[in-house]
């Protein structure tokens, strides 16, 4: 336990590894959708592990390509199903033992007005609950800020934390939760922030960031675009 609590709190040294991570990880989804050209939720999910093998490296976890309704589920298992709607793309890369954990969603096809303030609303979401991020909060406030904001009509919808920690693994102490008061913000913890929302059998949205917490702010360390990236079909 002892231990636990020790790495929950990054050297200088572990905290620039994880930053060379999440670089790593904003260069490929670049590249992504930069050249997008991909059709199912497979063929995207083993490109992005092609580009990071390519890289002499290894993914943080199996990526997460979720199109459609397959998009509703947080940790949804790329098939061969075509790519629709909102996509989210889930991924991270291991960079001298240390992780990078990001999410972006972007759209295939031609979002409604609906759809696009839905996005919004996540966005919103994933800048607010950054800016709750500070030393000496209680990690559960900032979820519980995220889940006020969503309101009645969403909040049902976001089913899972708002974030942990990240290191040597991709789910470190500390989890940001409401549920889980106790624990506190540090100086140097590293952590994500991931709102999302879920309808079962229609769709999901989910926008994250690897974030440092520094004295006097939580500073994002991956930096894709999180503008609605829109592609055609």
């Amino acid at each position: 336990m002892d231990f636990v609590r020790m790495a929950i709190v990054k050297t200088k040294k572990e905290i620039a590894l994880i930053a060379r991570a999440c670089k790593i990880t904003d260069d490929i989804f670049s590249k992504l959708v930069g050249d997008f050209h991909f059709t199912t939720e497979t063929e995207l999910a083993d490109w992005i592990l092609v580009e990071i093998k390519a890289r002499g490296l290894k993914p943080s976890f199996p990526p997460i390509v979720a199109s459609g309704k397959g998009a509703a589920e947080p940790h949804h298992i790329p098939t061969d199903t075509k790519l629709r709607g909102f996509v989210v793309i889930d991924f991270g890369v291991i960079y001298k033992k240390y992780m990078s954990d990001m999410t972006r969603t972007i759209y295939v096809g031609k979002p409604s007005s609906t759809e696009r303030a839905v996005y919004k609303k996540v966005l919103d979401a994933e800048l607010l609950g950054i800016k709750t991020v500070c030393v000496g909060e209680k990690c559960g406030r900032a979820d519980q800020v995220v889940r006020d904001f969503f309101g009645q009509r969403f909040a049902k919808y976001f089913i899972h934390t708002l974030g942990h920690g990240v290191g040597t693994r991709i789910h470190e102490p500390p989890r940001i939760f409401f549920k889980r008061m106790r624990t506190r913000f540090k100086k140097d913890m590293i952590v994500t922030i991931e709102p999302g929302l879920y309808v079962p059998n229609k769709w999901g949205v989910r926008i994250e960031d690897t974030c440092h917490v520094r004295q006097n702010a939580c500073v994002p360390l991956t930096h894709s675009s999180k503008e609605l990236l829109i592609f055609k079909k």
